[in-house]
């Protein structure tokens, strides 16, 4: 009989036909995982393409807007060293622009011209709230007939001021560097944390060590379900199309920073710091050759309403000179247009560039200033004052 026939057939049949391969599943997943990928990256390209933004850029677009919003004021961007700096290339906004490296134009030069001078500082050498050709630096040029580099960037503090001259000399190459100071900006040397983070200094064993600005936000997980959903927008925060969308479904969790501090103090001395940053300074310019010159600027309340200028003024001015740097005070030239006399045996004497100093002083530094008036001389300062002395501004926001 033939019937079992087919039965051990079959039996044999099935005996013999290979197992599932154990990969498989695995293979699937991986090639389910690419596919996603490739749809995800078409339509990461796409967006692009369509909202006109760079294809090849890989940035993390939320931190970007992040950094915006908490430097928008300075008109800045984040910067690894300095904490931020000036938007580079052209960035133009009411009579705002700027060029390679955060320098800001003063006419109409499309490049860095070097040989000449370099002027750094904060706001008040930047030019805050005046046109291009409208700030000192601007100013100056017009007088001398040479190039003057504007590299003021506001809300810097002392430190920010020397590392941003240290930078940009081998850029430069000036013959001359004007370092602006504004007393508040020693004030600024002592903070890690500004209006944004900040690099700072601290005198370890008599050298400089110097710390790198803190992260632009802090977040602090609460538990092991917020870190992934952080950790997962950290990740999605590089595609450009994310961004736009979790921006507009729910922008607290997607620009939430978590803890922000304004104001951070740094465990240091702001008026030793700043002037063992100006020795480093000078040692490095004696080298190079390069004269400078100290501009310590003051704001208007404190023209006004004191009799002279702040501890910290006078210590920083003190030590500069000490260091054979040439220091042009403005407390007192700036003081004469607004009524107030300077202190009797008073002997500094310097010209307010500052577009700000009062409409006295702009036409003096406009017109009236002959340019052999220009050539700067160091005057020697008692090492102690006689007389009640002032202790440094309260915390202001003032870029």
């Amino acid at each position: 009989m033939s019937g079992p026939a087919p039965t051990q057939s079959a039996a044999h049949n099935a005996a013999a036909a290979p197992a599932p391969a154990r990969g498989s599943a695995r293979a699937n997943f991986v090639l389910f995982v690419v596919s996603l990928l490739i749809a995800l990256l078409a339509v990461e390209i796409g967006f692009r393409a369509v909202a006109g933004r760079p294809l090849l850029k890989f940035a993390n677009w939320r931190k970007e807007r992040v950094a915006t919003d908490r430097l928008g004021e300075f008109k800045a961007v984040p910067d690894p060293v300095l904490g931020w700096v000036s938007r580079p290339s052209s960035y133009h906004n009411d009579g705002y622009t700027t060029l390679e490296h955060g320098i800001r134009r003063n006419f109409t030069e499309t490049t860095i011209r070097t040989g000449a001078i370099l002027a750094v500082g904060d706001s008040f050498t930047e030019g805050w709230e005046v046109k291009d050709h409208e700030s000192w630096p601007a100013l100056l040029e017009k007088k001398l007939g040479v190039p003057v580099v504007n590299a003021g960037v506001g809300a810097y503090g002392t430190d920010q001021i020397v590392l941003r001259a240290e930078q940009l000399l081998p850029i430069v190459k000036p013959k001359t560097l004007i370092v602006g100071f504004l007393e508040e900006d020693i004030f600024r040397a002592g903070h890690s944390v500004f209006g944004a983070p900040k690099p700072y200094f601290t005198l370890e064993h008599g050298s400089l060590k110097y710390h790198p600005p803190p992260p632009m936000e802090q977040v602090r997980a609460a538990g092991a379900f917020s870190g992934a959903l952080l950790g997962l927008r950290d990740v999605l925060g590089y595609s450009a199309a994310a961004d736009y969308l979790f921006a507009r479904l729910n922008p607290n969790y997607w620009y939430r920073a978590g803890t922000r501090d304004e104001y951070r103090k740094a465990n240091n001395d702001p008026v030793a710091v700043t002037c063992a940053l100006l020795a480093r300074l000078k040692a490095r310019t004696d080298r190079e050759g390069i004269r400078v010159i100290l501009l310590m600027q003051y704001h208007a309340p404190q023209i006004v309403e004191d009799d002279a200028p702040t501890e910290n003024a006078e210590r920083v001015t003190g030590c500069a000179e000490a260091l054979g740097l040439t220091v042009v005070d403005q407390f007192g030239p700036q003081r004469a247009p607004t009524g107030g006399a300077p202190r009797p045996g008073d002997r500094r004497r310097a010209d307010c560039l500052w577009p700000s100093c009062g409409r006295a002083a702009r036409r003096h530094a406009r017109s009236s200033i002959p340019p052999s008036r220009w050539a700067w001389r160091s005057r020697a300062r008692a090492a102690a004052r006689t007389g009640p002395r002032r202790s440094g501004p309260a915390l202001r926001r003032i870029p």
